[in-house]
C-alpha cells in the first residue's frame, strides 16, 4: 500500500489519475442520463398502455377536424366542449370544422404536406383510397393498450375500418337513406291511417303508392322528392338494385374490371327511371329538403342527417320510415362517418394515444350525437333509451343493419361522378335505359385503367 501511495505522489500519475477520473464521472453522467431517458420512455408508454396519456400541467392539444354542415355540427361542438371540461387526462381538443365540398382535397393535402389534424372525420367510402395511400394509421397497437374494446360495436359497421385484420379507425355512426313523410298530405291521400303508412309489397305496391298520392295532393307538391342533378338518384338506384338477389355489384372480385349484373341493374334502373317518367319525382327540383322542409312535397329520399334540422322546422309534421323494401331484402344506400388518425412521419406516441382516448370518447357517447339522426356505431348506445327516446329513432334505428354501402374500391369516388353524370343523361331524355347500360362498363373499366 505504501509503494502505490509513493507512485500517486509523482505529478505525472497524479495527472493521469485526474484523467480518468473525470472520465469515470462522464460516463456515470450518461449513465444517469441514459437510465432517466429509458425511465422517461418506458412511463410514456405505460401511459398509453394505462389511457394516462397526460400528467398534470401536462396538457396534450389534440386537433380534430370534422366536414359537417346544418344542424349537425352543433352536437358535434357540445361534444367537444364536454369533453374539454370532463376528461381527467389532461386533453384539450381544437375541433376546425369544413365544408363537405372540399373536404377532402384539403384533408389529403394537409397529410402530404405534415399538416394534418391528430383525428379527423372520414366516411368509410374513403377507406378503400387512403389506407392503399397509407394516408392514415393503424391504430391496432394502441386501441389494444388503451383498451378499445371491438366488440361493443356494430360489426356491420365496424368492418367497414378493417383491413387485412388491422384497425385504422374507430366507427362513429352510420348513417343512410330514409323516406321521410309530410302526415297531412299522406293522411289527405289516404295512405297514413292510425299512424302507420299504408304501402303494399313490391314494384306494383310502391308505384301505386305514389300514384296514389300524386292524385290525391295539389299539383305543386312533389308525391317524392330526389334532387336529379346531384348523387341522391345515385343513392336511390343503388338501393334499389342492392336489394335485388346478386345486385350491388360493380367489379369482378378482385377489382379489376367493371362487372354488373345486368338483368337487375336494367330492372332496377327502370324502375328509376319510371319514376322521373311519370313525374312521380318531379323534374328540375334543386333542393329537395327546403321543398320538403315548405311542406311541397309529401315524400322525401335523403339521409337520417336531416331529422334535426326538420325538427325545428315550426308546423312541419312529419315522420320518418327505412326505406322499403321493394325486392328480395330490405336495404337503402349508406355510409359511415368514422374517427381516423392521419399518417405523420414523425408520430408522437402520446398524441395518438390521447387522439385514440378522444375518439373512444366520442364513440361511447354515440346517443349524444344521435340526436342529430345518425344512428351510433357502439351497440349498447344505439339501445339506449337516451338514443331510443329521441323521436323517429325506434322506427329507423334496425335498419342500420340493412345499409348497403358502395363497393371498396380506390377508384369509387370516381366511378360515381361517371354514374351520377349518365343518369342526369338519363332523367333529361338524353339517352335511354339500354345505351346507359351499354356504355356502364366500358366507362367503368377506362377509369380503373387511368
Amino acid at each position: 500500500m505504501r509503494q502505490q501511495w509513493k507512485n500517486y505522489k509523482n505529478p505525472g500519475r497524479k495527472l493521469w489519475v485526474l484523467a480518468v477520473a473525470v472520465v469515470v464521472l462522464l460516463l456515470l453522467a450518461y449513465s444517469m442520463y441514459a437510465l432517466e431517458s429509458n425511465r422517461r420512455q418506458d412511463t410514456v408508454s405505460q401511459l398509453a398502455l394505462k389511457g394516462n396519456v397526460g400528467e398534470a400541467n401536462d396538457t396534450i392539444q389534440i386537433h380534430f377536424w370534422t366536414p359537417f354542415s346544418g344542424g349537425d355540427i352543433s352536437f358535434m361542438q357540445e361534444l367537444v366542449r364536454q369533453y374539454n371540461e370532463q376528461n381527467t387526462d389532461h386533453i384539450q381538443v381544437t375541433m376546425k370544422n369544413n365544408k363537405l365540398d372540399d373536404y377532402y382535397t384539403k384533408l389529403s393535402t394537409a397529410i402530404v404536406t405534415e399538416e394534418a389534424p391528430d383525428v379527423a372525420v372520414v366516411h368509410a367510402s374513403m377507406y378503400a383510397q387512403y389506407i392503399p395511400a397509407q394516408f392514415i394509421t393503424d391504430i391496432s397497437t394502441v386501441s389494444t393498450q388503451s383498451g378499445v374494446q371491438w366488440n361493443r360495436f356494430n360489426p356491420a359497421i365496424l368492418k367497414r375500418t378493417v383491413t387485412d385484420g388491422r384497425h385504422y379507425g374507430l366507427p362513429l355512426d352510420t348513417h343512410f337513406s330514409v323516406l321521410y313523410y309530410n302526415k297531412k298530405w299522406l293522411e289527405q291521400a289516404g295512405v297514413y291511417k292510425d299512424g302507420q303508412v299504408i304501402i303494399k309489397p313490391g314494384e306494383e305496391g310502391f308505384m301505386e303508392f305514389l300514384q296514389t298520392i300524386q292524385r290525391k295532393v295539389p299539383a305543386d307538391v312533389a308525391p317524392l322528392a330526389v334532387p336529379n342533378v346531384r348523387i341522391d338518384s345515385l343513392w336511390l338506384w343503388w338501393s334499389l338494385y342492392a336489394q335485388m338477389e346478386g345486385g350491388g355489384m360493380l367489379y369482378t372480385p378482385d377489382g379489376s374490371r367493371a362487372l354488373l349484373n345486368m338483368p337487375a341493374a336494367r330492372q332496377s334502373l327502370e324502375q328509376v327511371a319510371s319514376l322521373y317518367d311519370q313525374q312521380l319525382i318531379p323534374p328540375d327540383i334543386n333542393n329537395a329538403t327546403i321543398q320538403f322542409a315548405q311542406g311541397k312535397a309529401a315524400l322525401l329520399f335523403l339521409g337520417v342527417w336531416s331529422i334535426g334540422s326538420f325538427e325545428q322546422v315550426e308546423g312541419l309534421d312529419f315522420g320518418v320510415m327505412p326505406f322499403p323494401q321493394i325486392y328480395d331484402k330490405p336495404g337503402s344506400w349508406g355510409d359511415a362517418h368514422t374517427l381516423a388518425f392521419p399518417v405523420h412521419s414523425d408520430q408522437d406516441p402520446r398524441r395518438l394515444a390521447a387522439a385514440v382516448k378522444f375518439a373512444e370518447w366520442l364513440a361511447n357517447h354515440g346517443a349524444v350525437w344521435g340526436k342529430a339522426g345518425h344512428v351510433p356505431a357502439v351497440r349498447d348506445q344505439a339501445a339506449s333509451e337516451s338514443y331510443l327516446s329521441l323521436p323517429y329513432r325506434r322506427e329507423y334505428a334496425g335498419a342500420a343493419d340493412d345499409v348497403e354501402y358502395f363497393p371498396e374500391h380506390p377508384k369509387q369516388s370516381e366511378v360515381n361522378d361517371a354514374l351520377v353524370n349518365e343518369l342526369e343523361k338519363l332523367w333529361y331524355g338524353k339517352q335511354t335505359v339500354d345505351q346507359m347500360l351499354d356504355r356502364l362498363e366500358p366507362l367503368i373499366n377506362g377509369i380503373l385503367k387511368e
